[in-house]
Parts: structure tokens; C-alpha cells; sequence
């Protein structure tokens, strides 16, 4: 499909307003924080692995879930607190004497909260895509709340070490209970918390969190968007030939040089 620039708008001439359904943001934030000292969680046999290590080093690092919800900040209006916990999971290289490292995984979590405005709204919206159960149960819940989201990067571990179980420098402990199901169906053999020496970590995480509500907007409107590009059906051509006309990989033996302008 043919890219949309500035001349092309320039040349468009509007025959018509039309109104809209869209999700404004009403208010975001960008966020580099710093979470130290959280306790990593394994299963029993893993654990048992961490009570003999000798040195341990991060492997892989990734965030496989965010619980987000929100809640109106009392005598402000428009201002709601957003809440998340931030799930992840991490692997482990740790070494216990000569040898290879044995690999290990583990689940850490922690959590944040900021305050945005998110306007106020004392409408319900009911949808035939929903069962009237969950209107019903939205109605009594809820009247009209935005919509908060989370984006987040995979995190950085900063910091790996093992302490004593009865070391005071853990300063989140999680309730295993209480971990969503979703995120316990990645661990087979579940998780404990029994242990001789705990595995903390410090994490970097870099997060943009925003506000968002449906409303109704009035845009100039040209025509149907169409497309000109006919679809090519599937040519079944030999391998080999299709390998003929690929281009050779020069940048993958000869990485390109930077391009940039020059500090100052």
C-alpha cells in the first residue's frame, strides 16, 4: 500500500465530516525505575540448587505479565491511582563447584502506583458484543471508569546474589497465594518459599503508563480508503531459483558503519 506523506494530505480534498469512535489519552507518563533486592522464587528442586551455589549469573530476563488496575484518588476528581504488579521471569546460571553451570528459573515480582487524570464520567456503556452476566456485573461494580495501560520493555537485571534466608536485605516478599494462575502455569513443579539462602535481584525497568477513555470525535473525512495494489498469487517456483534472486547478505558479514552526526 502506498505510504500517506504530508503532499498527499496537502492535495486531499475533504468532502465531509464524520464522527468517530476512539480512545483519547486524557493524561501518561514515561518511567525508569529501579526495583532492588527482590526475591526470586523457584521451584523446590531449583532451590535447592541456590542453597549450594557458589556464584550466580543471569541468563534470561523477561516480563511475562502485568496485573493493572485503578482506582479513584478521594477528594480529586479526575485523578485516579494506577496500580501494577509487574511479574517476571527470570533464569540463572549458577555455579556450584567445577563443572558446568546448572540453569534455574525463578519468578520475581514487584509493584508500582501513579496518579493520573483520567476526567470524570457517570455513563454506562452497554455493547451487544457483551453477555448481559457481565453487564450486569459491570453496572454494579463500576460506572465508567477510563482505561489504564502499561507499556514495559523487557527488564534489565542489575544485580544477582544469594543471601541467608534470615538476611533483613529482601525487602519484597510476595504471598505465593496470591500470584495470578496465569503466571503459575509457567512453573511445572510450582513454587516455594522454603529455603536456606534466597536469590535477590535488582531490576531496571523502563515503562510509559496512560490513561485512556472512549469518546465520540468529528473528523474531516475525504473518501473510502481503497487499495490500488493488486494481490500476486503464491509463485510455487523451484528453491533453488527463489534463492537465485535474493540479494547477497553483505551487511551480515560486513556490518554497516555508523551513520549519525558527530557528537558535540
Amino acid at each position: 500500500m502506498e505510504n500517506i506523506n504530508n503532499s498527499n494530505i496537502a492535495d486531499c480534498k475533504f468532502k465531509d465530516e464524520v464522527c468517530i469512535n476512539v480512545q483519547r489519552i486524557y493524561d501518561t507518563c514515561k518511567d525508569k525505575d529501579c526495583f532492588a533486592d527482590l526475591r526470586v522464587y523457584l521451584n523446590p528442586q531449583d532451590q535447592k540448587v541456590i542453597d549450594n551455589a557458589i556464584n550466580v549469573r543471569t541468563h534470561k530476563s523477561e516480563l511475562i505479565w502485568a496485573s493493572v488496575d485503578l482506582d479513584p484518588v478521594p477528594f480529586n476528581k479526575g485523578f485516579y491511582s494506577v496500580n501494577i504488579m509487574f511479574f517476571f521471569l527470570l533464569e540463572f546460571e549458577v555455579y556450584t563447584g567445577v563443572g558446568r553451570p546448572i540453569i534455574v528459573e525463578g519468578l520475581a515480582s514487584c509493584n508500582k502506583t501513579v496518579i493520573l487524570f483520567g476526567s470524570e464520567g457517570n455513563s454506562v456503556t452497554y455493547s451487544s458484543r457483551l453477555s448481559e452476566e457481565s453487564n450486569v456485573r459491570r453496572t454494579k461494580s463500576t460506572r465508567n471508569l477510563p482505561i489504564a495501560q502499561v507499556d514495559v520493555v523487557d527488564p534489565i537485571v542489575l544485580n544477582a546474589k544469594t543471601v541467608p534466608a534470615n538476611s533483613k536485605i529482601c525487602c519484597c516478599e510476595t504471598d505465593l497465594q496470591s500470584i495470578p494462575e496465569c503466571v503459575l502455569c509457567c512453573f511445572d513443579e510450582g513454587l516455594t518459599s522454603n529455603s536456606e539462602r534466597n536469590l535477590i535481584v535488582t531490576i531496571g525497568v523502563f515503562s510509559i503508563i496512560r490513561i485512556v477513555r472512549e469518546v465520540q470525535m468529528l473528523v474531516p473525512s475525504a473518501e473510502f480508503c481503497l487499495p490500488d495494489k493488486e494481490c500476486s498469487p503464491v509463485d510455487e517456483e523451484e528453491p533453488c531459483n527463489y534463492f537465485e534472486k535474493l540479494s547477497f547478505p553483505t551487511n551480515e558479514f560486513f556490518p554497516p558503519d555508523y551513520k549519525g552526526g558527530s557528537c558535540k
